[in-house]
């Protein structure tokens, strides 16, 4: 059956589903003692769910907070704030690695902690049937084109919302209010005197600017889309701009993966660079991300955790939007009017970009100098090797 009557199909039989199966008001807070968070994947969204996460933590400061992450984003999940226990979903809620037989093994799990609500930060039917099998009284999430039939508490996903912004619309349904919400990632200590040795050994504590470049990323399990990858020869270009202009001091950081990537860039740039691809954890990655004045790189992980850390981030977009994917604050999202995430009509599911895109070429040198010395200009003064994340 074609991907577009599949879908068809799933979203009929969900609204049809919906209108059985009860909605009712939200649990009242005091009532709240044990609280499940699911987001499965992937590892940008966990990044946007930590708003959300310590938005819940505010409401119910009294309640045992659980967040449940697929097993390859444990590592990520360990920085995010707001939650007391993390549980290991296994394949659970990751694209394209899991079937009803892993949603009925995750319910069995959960089921003997008698959880009194479920928060379901995913868009996925069988993510959100997983709650009601494990017999939780209280489910809110997103409901996208009537996928959400198994919630008791459903937020529509009917327009163009960012992704941050969707997630605290569920956190908003349970009737709480949001204040001041922002993305946290905390590095640990040991991260923290990693990033400071790094910057001593290659002599570059209290130099500024340091500006932290990732040309590759866009690589999740279960999904790789090499067209959200800005070409690495422009990030060079970039690159020798703001090391010829401001004397910037440049690292190059990404996964193993991203080694080609990388060399491409270092072969295409007049000025030397420091290379740490495939050298860091994400806590380190997080901790560095931290002692930097900026992060230029695509619609990828370290583009969220440097927000998340506090670094103005310069994120270059295509076929993702960064009204719905970009930096949540603190950051610049380019993306030229032409590209075709800024001109398809928005529907409701996963991202489709156009054939062959190249949407992100559109997005010229000139246009990220300008946009990298904003906000290089516009970054608030720090002393050497201060970090910009406040202790949690």
């Amino acid at each position: 059956m074609p991907s577009s009557l599949r879908s068809a199909a799933i979203s009929t039989l969900g609204r049809v589903l919906g209108a059985v199966l009860p909605q009712r008001p939200a649990p009242a807070p005091e009532s709240v003692r044990r609280l499940l968070v699911i987001k499965p994947a992937a590892l940008g969204d966990i990044v946007f769910a930590s708003a959300a996460l310590m938005a819940l933590r505010e409401a119910y400061p009294r309640a045992r907070i659980t967040l449940a992450v697929g097993k390859w984003y444990r590592e990520l999940a360990e920085g995010i704030p707001g939650y007391d226990e993390l549980l290991d979903g296994g394949t659970f809620g990751t694209p394209g690695r899991y079937g009803w037989v892993q949603v009925w093994r995750f319910a069995r799990a959960i089921q003997p902690q008698r959880f009194d609500l479920a928060v379901v930060l995913d868009r996925s039917p069988r993510v959100a049937v997983a709650p009601l099998l494990a017999g939780i009284p209280h489910r809110a999430g997103i409901d996208s084109s009537g996928r959400g039939f198994a919630l008791t508490i459903r937020v529509p996903w009917d327009r163009p919302r960012h992704e941050v912004d969707l997630m605290l619309d569920v956190v908003r349904a349970l009737g709480i209010e949001v204040r001041a919400p922002r993305l946290r990632f905390v590095p640990s200590e040991e991260h923290a005197r990693y990033a400071a040795r790094v910057l001593e050994e290659w002599g570059l504590a209290g130099h500024h600017p340091l500006v932290v470049i990732h040309p590759g990323g866009a690589s999740n399990p279960g999904m790789v889309m090499a067209a959200k990858r800005w070409p690495a020869p422009r990030f060079a270009a970039l690159a020798d701009r703001l090391v010829e202009e401001l004397g910037a001091h440049v690292i190059i950081v990404g996964h193993g993966a991203d080694a080609s990537l990388a060399r491409q860039m270092q072969l295409a740039m007049r000025h030397p660079a420091i290379d740490l691809v495939g050298q860091t954890s994400i806590g380190q990655l997080a901790a560095l991300l931290a002692l930097c004045d900026l992060y230029v790189g695509n619609d990828s992980l370290p583009l969220h955790l440097a927000v998340a850390t506090g670094t103005p981030a310069l994120g270059i977009f295509g076929p993702t939007n960064p009204a719905v994917n970009g930096p949540y604050s603190g950051g610049i999202g380019l993306v030229d009017p032409r590209a075709c995430s800024q001109t398809r009509p928005f529907v409701p599911g996963p991202l489709q970009a156009c054939p062959g895109c190249r949407c992100i070429e559109l997005v010229t040198v000139e246009q990220a100098h300008a946009a990298a010395r904003q906000l290089l200009a516009t970054a608030p003064a720090r002393a050497p090797n201060q970090s910009h994340q406040s202790a949690p």
